[in-house]
């Protein structure tokens, strides 16, 4: 590898924060910043960052043109008198990479609105709608459903993680990785396909599905593990004023905001090509990229740290003392895009959350079996009409047709509503 002889080897001794062995010089310092700049100069809110991030990850890996999908294309949903099926379907692994994903986590990325990843522990599954049954059924072997109409995806995992309501909730100081590995289950992903979300207020019932005995149960079989809690976060906070989450407070508690922030990162394509580029010429990406907790999140504010870094080092010439300045405001403007997410747990029906810690022989809430879940669910939409489904009673008690509603089909409207 060719360096430029112009790079400094060694900081300063006066500078008090984190060194770096190599430096960028005066010109590279100047294209990385204004490469910085660009990326979040074009947007104004973090919403509108996130769509045109979206967009730019599905035509990445080829989505955005020409996508078909390989389930089931429409499904009929007649009154309360329909059944679910919860598949397995794989562990998917971190980040994206080159490899060709699977199919059903194409089709997640053209329904989800976040771009997701895999990770440490991470389970996958797949709820379809079945005429076969009026009831709901797990199916522990793996298999993907491809004859089926699909409801919804949800992804559950062990994720470390700093989150004070759920610390204060807990009575812990502290969170360490075993005991939350041992312990406590995420949901990473629970998303309805459109438009059984909005119809038929898919997103709660994949919330419940998801905190069910059965799915803890299996995820603590295939992980030796004693789940005692299920915790997760809205999506959106301040951007939204309702979750999907909300109105289920017999199963799922609301116990707080987060005060952490979250901030709207580099995505890739940008992110691999501005390290790629950095490696090249010799700052290697292990400066940024760690193996540990809250990789994509550490790995951005560490190439901020490396940008500020260099920045400092060529303050005596004049461009760079501006794009200090304008670098600054932009990094506070960037950290400032972020929002208080809701926080929510279930203790899968038990009183408090620490009861199978203690207990000998563990107890289990047979209310919060899926067959229960799944009543309750039928119950609150088709016969209460709770939830705000009152408005829509003309339409619950007979035949409705779904077809999906794709993103990469939705976010060519511009006035399409991202945050859904």
């Amino acid at each position: 590898m060719v360096l430029n002889p112009r790079y400094r080897e060694k900081r300063s001794e006066e500078e008090s924060f984190r060194s770096y062995d190599r430096v960028l010089d005066v010109s590279d310092t100047i294209f990385c910043v204004n490469y910085f700049l660009g990326y979040f100069g074009t947007t104004a809110t973090s919403i509108d960052l996130l769509r045109k991030q979206k967009i730019v990850d599905l035509k990445e890996k080829k989505l955005w043109d020409d996508y078909k999908v390989p389930f089931a294309s429409s499904g009929v949903i007649n009154g309360s008198d329909f059944g679910v099926n919860v598949y397995f379907v794989g562990n998917p692994k971190q980040g994206s990479g080159k490899r060709r994903q699977p199919d059903y986590i194409r089709f997640l990325d053209v329904t989800s609105s976040h771009i997701n990843f895999g990770g440490f522990r991470c389970v996958d599954f797949i709820c379809t709608l079945t005429d076969k049954h009026s009831s709901i059924k797990f199916i522990q072997e793996k298999q993907i459903p491809y004859e089926e109409y699909v409801l919804g995806f949800i992804r559950l995992d062990s994720g470390v993680l700093s989150n004070k309501p759920l610390q204060e909730y807990l009575g812990i100081d502290r969170l360490t990785p075993n005991f939350i590995n041992s312990h406590i289950l995420n949901p990473k992903i629970i998303v309805p396909t459109q438009p059984f979300g909005s119809k038929f207020r898919g997103g709660k019932l994949l919330s419940l599905i998801s905190q069910s005995n059965e799915l803890r149960d299996f995820f603590n079989r295939m992980y030796k593990s004693n789940v005692v809690l299920w915790y997760t976060m809205s999506l959106y906070g301040s951007t939204k004023d309702s979750s999907q989450y909300d109105q289920l407070d017999r199963y799922i508690k609301y116990i707080g905001n987060t005060d952490s922030k979250h901030p709207v990162r580099i995505k890739n394509p940008q992110k691999d090509q501005l390290l790629d580029w950095l490696d090249r010429r010799g700052i290697s990406k292990s400066l940024f990229v760690k193996n540990e907790s809250s990789r994509e999140d550490k790995t951005f504010k560490n190439l901020i740290h490396f940008l500020d870094f260099c920045l400092l080092q060529n303050r005596h010439d004049k461009t760079v003392s501006k794009l200090k300045t304008q670098f600054k405001t932009a990094v506070d403007e960037v950290m400032n895009r972020t929002e208080k997410k809701r926080v929510y747990v279930s203790t899968y029906g038990l009183p408090n959350w620490d009861d199978n810690l203690i207990n000998p022989v563990p107890v289990v809430n047979q209310d919060n079996n899926l067959q229960s879940l799944f009543d309750y669910y039928k119950s609150k939409v088709f016969n209460k009409k709770d939830w705000g489904m009152r408005k829509y009673k003309d339409y619950l008690n007979q035949p409705v047709s779904m077809s999906y509603e794709l993103l990469n089909q939705q976010l060519r409207d511009p006035d399409f509503n991202y945050v859904r």
